[in-house]
């Protein structure tokens, strides 16, 4: 049985998962290849990606102003010199000049959002030319078992997820419309997209995945232990929750879920 984790503790994980995959870098796209001057990250979160672990961008790109916001405030440390953080509703727009970036980064962060083409629109504009949005967000309308359907109090729990979600303008299986919004804007001299299915059972080939697919539930599992306290008016009670996670946590299962990452080059 997995423990249940700090919010920051994993997210922190569940970033080395992500930088893992990437072959130690911070995204699939090439920053690497002309180094960024100026870095946004959207939704920062514990600070994961931009400054509190091993593999950040503050530390990657030590030469870049390297800027996040987030709608609640960072948890207290110090920051490097390079790094500033805003403390921001993004729904209301951004304290900052178009193409002020040479990178912007949203991980997980355009489901949670209402109306989130708005947020992408704002967040292009942001852009430099030649300058890259990175996109990452998941379809878990397309979680698996065994390529089947889903057991039913894991299908429950995730059926009464998406109706929250929705009936708060919210889209939880945004990152399979990532492609087409992007490539609606015209901004962009060059899209790619890499749809990756998670194995949450740890039943794959590759070990990477399986690292992925580890932090992935153990993320699961804090998510459903937290669920019935703030849901559960809802629908979403102690009981689904206690089936989802026996479910989520039977080794038989051969659960998956697709993950989109999306790089894309400003025009």
């Amino acid at each position: 049985m997995f423990p249940v984790l700090s919010i920051s503790l994993r997210l922190d994980r569940l970033h080395a998962a992500f930088t893992a995959l990437f072959g130690n870098k911070l995204s699939f796209a090439p920053l690497d290849d002309s180094p960024p001057t100026s870095i946004l990250e959207i939704g920062s979160g514990s600070g994961a990606w931009f400054v509190r672990t091993e593999m950040n961008a503050a530390r990657r790109f030590p030469a870049a102003r390297v800027v996040a916001v987030d709608i609640n405030p960072l948890p207290p440390r110090a920051l490097p010199r390079n790094v500033e953080f805003h403390q921001v509703d993004i729904s209301q727009g951004f304290p900052f000049e178009s193409s002020s970036f040479d990178v912007v980064h949203a991980r997980l962060v355009m489901m949670h959002v209402p109306q989130p083409e708005q947020i992408l629109e704002r967040a292009i504009d942001l852009v430099k030319p030649g300058g890259w949005l990175i996109v990452e967000d998941p379809d878990d309308e397309q979680m698996l078992d065994g390529g089947g359907p889903l057991g039913p109090g894991m299908d429950a729990l995730l059926q009464g997820w998406f109706r929250i979600f929705r009936s708060r303008e919210l889209e939880p299986c945004i990152g399979r419309r990532l492609e087409e919004i992007l490539e609606r804007s015209d901004a962009f001299a060059e899209i790619r997209v890499k749809k990756v299915t998670i194995p949450i059972s740890e039943k794959s080939e590759d070990d990477n995945l399986n690292k992925f697919g580890k932090a992935w539930r153990a993320n699961m599992i804090c998510t459903g232990h937290d669920m019935p306290r703030r849901f559960a008016h809802q629908g979403i009670t102690e009981d689904v929750a206690r089936a989802y996670l026996e479910e989520l946590e039977d080794p038989a299962r051969c659960l998956t879920t697709d993950m989109y990452f999306v790089w894309a080059k400003k025009k």
